[in-house]
């Protein structure tokens, strides 16, 4: 396996991983479980020391043990590796806070294993959920996650379509918001739909193949709902011509956020190259 579709594959683990958490982090409704459900397989098994979960319908009924809670997942790694041709597996740990309606403060590490299943040209879906708790950390304090995991879910997402945007180009109307405008480091400005299909095809005609490896990101949700991310990004291609290519680039984005809707969208984008894009000498 080459490591544009290692890539590809480790951005659609954590997109779905990250949206994992969003539905505990926020009160719930209907649109917010229904963005749960949809992130897992019809035989799914869920296992914690609550007990064992087999297939979607009980969902709702766990939730609900949850009601009035406040919640924070802190995600300190996360290994993706392929199983086979049709499963991944996607080990993590992290650090859980939450407050409970009685005001006591609860905090402790928990793994995560898991199994997803992956689909064509379609996130992958959880098939297999392992809660492990670690060990409690004193003192429990609490640090909101939400914006954090909505933040990264609409990044790996949106890296995943960048790198497969010659049949995925058009699941970007679900990330763009209903005014956007997007500036890039190449100088360009685009404000249209119409502009940003003609600039994927433009990338999609000189790339052929892409991968985005993230680091130095900061999310910091506003007063005004909106999530604002900085981010650089190492980046790795193949021309048309099977040329190895670089770059390095600075991201700041302004994201609208929904909570009823399965991603943020991008409002604003400002790009600014750190490494040219460039033929490896």
């Amino acid at each position: 396996m080459d490591k544009f579709t290692i890539t590809q594959q480790q951005h659609m683990a954590l997109t779905q991983y990250y949206r994992w958490y969003q539905v505990y982090e926020v009160p719930f409704t209907n649109a917010r479980i229904q963005h749960q459900l949809d992130i897992l397989a019809e035989d799914v098994e869920i296992s914690s020391p609550a007990g064992t979960m087999k297939g979607k319908a009980g969902l709702e009924e766990r939730l609900a043990m949850y009601e009035g809670w406040q919640n924070a997942h802190h995600v300190e790694r996360a290994l993706i590796q392929p199983v086979n041709d049709e499963e991944l597996s996607l080990e993590a740990e992290i650090l859980y806070q939450n407050i409970r309606p009685d005001e006591s403060r609860h905090s402790y590490r928990i793994r995560y294993s898991t199994l997803l299943k992956l689909r064509e040209q379609e996130l992958p879906l959880f098939t297999k959920v392992n809660l492990e708790p670690i060990d409690p950390v004193e003192p429990p304090e609490f640090t909101c996650a939400y914006a954090d995991n909505r933040a990264k879910s609409f990044m790996h997402y949106w890296l995943y379509l960048m790198e497969t945007a010659a049949v995925n180009g058009e699941k970007f109307k679900e990330l763009l918001a209903e005014s956007f405008e997007l500036n890039l480091s190449t100088g360009g400005k685009i404000d249209t739909i119409e502009g940003f299909e003609e600039w994927l095809s433009t990338v999609s005609s000189r790339v052929k193949a892409s991968a985005h490896y993230p680091k130095n990101l900061s999310v910091t949700e506003k007063e005004d709902q909106t999530i604002h991310v900085s981010v650089d990004f190492d980046w790795e291609g193949l021309s048309v011509n099977d040329e190895p290519m670089i770059a390095q680039t600075h991201h700041e984005w302004i994201l609208e956020n929904d909570a009823d809707e399965r991603f943020a969208r991008m409002k604003t984008m400002n790009v600014t190259q750190i490494t040219p894009f460039q033929l490896v000498e």
